[in-house]
């Protein structure tokens, strides 16, 4: 009798999850916090917290069944994190550019939950 192995039930898949979460919830909560104490921005900040609301919704439900489609939509954050770039202060930006790329490899160490070959 064989046991079938899951993907999503390997420590790489686990680890990238849980700090795709994490950083996820993190960003919903400051973004939100932000929208109160910097009213001029509020709009911007709303709108950025909805994205990442969103993303927290995609990781918890689809991204652990390994939904395809999934992975490729938490690639959403990751641009809009990346973008803080084009402005912002330079210590704020280096935040969002490290939560980017440390979403970046998160999502490496899951992609093969998505990406391997059925047989």
């Amino acid at each position: 009798m064989s046991t079938q192995t899951n993907a999503t039930d390997s420590a790489a898949f686990n680890i990238g999850w849980i700090v795709l979460l994490i950083l996820s919830v993190l960003a919903t909560l400051w973004l939100i916090l932000l929208m109160f104490t910097v009213p001029g921005d509020a709009p911007f900040f709303m709108s950025w917290a909805a994205i990442s609301l969103y993303t927290n919704l995609v990781l918890y439900l689809p991204f652990r069944r390994a939904e395809k489609w999934a992975w490729y939509s938490i690639w959403i954050q990751v641009i809009v994190f990346a973008s803080a770039i084009f402005f912002g202060t330079p210590e704020i930006t280096m935040k969002y550019l490290v939560a980017a790329g440390l979403m970046t490899l998160c999502l490496s160490l899951t992609g093969p939950a998505f990406f391997r070959k059925e047989i």
